[in-house]
């Protein structure tokens, strides 16, 4: 059995999630901070796209790589899940720690067919909110059976907490909440704005050949249509409209799954005003660069890019869509208007440009706010006591 004897041995646990770019963005400083505890720790994922894990935020980390695939594909899906049993089948774990779809699919039946550790789900976002029909029934069969294979659900925010238990998704007794929300919290100790951070994003102006006095909308996401880019276009153009000589700042990679439009993709790369960025590990100096984030998606699990901008001392204006409602209390640290109201988008962030008085007070609430709820420190210490509960139960 898996769980013998721990009292002489470190706790095992092993991070599993589909792709490498949610590897290397959703868990940073997490690995080390386990293992300061004394935790061992194997992480798995699906592929070898993303291979930059700074060892400030993961320590030394070799993933063990199970190729997976995000869409259903039965040939690829056995094959991954023969793979993941026989990986479960040499190493012991005391925690199995999964989230994305696919890898907790597979992961959890893998887990439970060789007796291993305790499996925690990660709950990070309903994938099928815009579906219907049999489509939205089968993904909703997948998500009750990794629930019923798991001895935790752990959903990132309460919005999807309520999801689970009213779709009866997940048993009551079974869904925990870590903190206020989010999956891994905020560090709130590098994004602040610091001179070092300031002096950054100065440097990110210049580079970009932005004008000094020049006002800076900022989008930091994956560049689909789920997160709302093919609404940057006229909301900026209206934004423009009033501040002719504002600048669009857009980073974040392409997503091949769910593309812009060919309409929004010439705007980014055509118009002298629009900076289109890929990729970027190291976002500080951007939010330093913005004057205002704005984050059109219209559906997220938990809009961590919006902690990030709160941390930054930067006011954010999104839709009031779940996942967005609890990283931006409106009003408070930032402002919500209706689901894919172009208008009302573009007139709050001009609201916020014209009057600098009133967007630093969102701002200076926006930074309280994640000090007071999203400190990835607390958010860990719930992590691992919820893990030390399962290892020693």
């Amino acid at each position: 059995m898996a769980n013998t004897d721990t009292s002489s041995r470190p706790h095992r646990v092993c991070f599993v999630c589909t792709h490498s770019l949610t590897l290397a963005t959703l868990y940073k400083g997490l690995f080390p901070y386990l293992r300061s505890r004394g935790w061992e720790i194997d992480v798995i994922v699906g592929d070898r796209e993303y291979r930059d894990f700074p060892v400030e935020h993961f320590g030394d980390l070799q993933p063990h790589i199970i190729p997976m695939r995000r869409l259903p594909s039965p040939v690829a899906d056995l094959k991954g899940l023969a793979q993941f049993v026989a990986f479960f089948a040499r190493h012991r774990y005391d925690v199995i720690h999964v989230s994305t779809p696919k890898a907790s699919l597979l992961a959890s039946i893998a887990v439970t067919l060789t007796f291993n550790g305790r499996v925690v789900f990660v709950y990070r976002r309903c994938v099928y909110e815009l579906m219907s029909g049999l489509k939205r029934e089968v993904y909703l069969s997948v998500d009750r059976l990794i629930a019923r294979l798991s001895a935790v659900v752990v959903p990132i925010s309460r919005q999807l907490q309520v999801f689970l238990r009213d779709a009866k998704v997940c048993a009551s007794n079974k869904l925990l909440l870590i903190g206020s929300g989010s999956s891994n919290g905020l560090d709130t100790r590098r994004f602040r704005l610091t001179p070092e951070n300031c002096a950054a994003g100065e440097s990110l102006r210049h580079e970009l050949g932005i004008p000094a006095t020049a006002p800076v909308v900022l989008f930091v996401g994956r560049v689909c249509g789920e997160k709302g880019v093919d609404l940057l276009p006229p909301i900026f153009e209206q934004v423009r409209a009033r501040y002719p000589d504002a600048h669009l700042v857009v980073a974040g990679p392409d997503d091949p799954r769910d593309r812009a439009s060919a309409e929004t993709e010439r705007y980014f790369t055509q118009q002298r005003f629009v900076r289109r960025i890929g990729y970027v590990a190291k976002t500080e100096p951007y939010y330093a660069l913005c004057t205002v984030f704005l984050f059109p998606s219209f559906f997220e699990g938990f809009g961590n890019v919006l902690l990030e901008a709160a941390g930054m001392e930067r006011a954010s204006v999104a839709f009031k869509v779940p996942g967005v409602e609890e990283a931006v209390a409106d009003g408070v640290s930032g402002i919500l208007v209706g689901k894919g109201d172009v208008e009302a988008a573009a007139a709050a962030v001009c609201g916020l440009l014209s009057d600098p008085e009133r967007r630093r007070g969102f701002e200076q609430r926006a930074r309280r706010r994640v000090e007071s709820e999203f400190e990835q420190s607390r958010i860990w210490a719930d992590i691992e006591s919820m893990m030390l509960r399962l290892a020693t139960a």
